[in-house]
């Protein structure tokens, strides 16, 4: 399912992005089984483990954005080389787009994540 998502930043700039969003209680993922290669991916995690483990061996470059439950950003991942080399990461974020790599805003600004539709 496609929504449009809004990224706030420090300055109160935003950026609308329309994203696939997928809802999962999966502890393991493969991204690349998920996200088509071009538009962003939204995540939600709904599992009560600790850690998710997303396998992103297939998808780069890309760069993964972390926000906490109230989608206020909490830190950010990249895979930028090597989109056939086994890749993955274990994360405690249960809010995650996915979006390709350079980005057209600086990452460093963004405050939060609002979903629109």
């Amino acid at each position: 399912m496609k929504k449009s998502l809004q990224i706030t930043q420090k300055d109160q700039a935003t950026i609308q992005l329309q994203a696939t969003v997928k809802k999962t209680t999966d502890t393991f993922l493969k991204v690349h089984e998920l996200h088509d290669g071009i538009s962003p991916l939204y995540l939600e995690i709904e599992h009560q483990q600790i850690n998710t483990l997303l396998e992103l061996s297939k998808v780069s470059p890309f760069v993964l954005l972390y926000f906490d439950e109230e989608l206020l950003f909490i830190g950010a991942a990249f895979s930028l080389y090597g989109s056939q080399s086994p890749f993955g990461i274990s994360t405690q974020a249960k809010k995650i787009l996915l979006l390709q790599y350079p980005t057209d805003f600086v990452l460093e600004e963004v405050e939060k994540l609002t979903l629109i539709s």
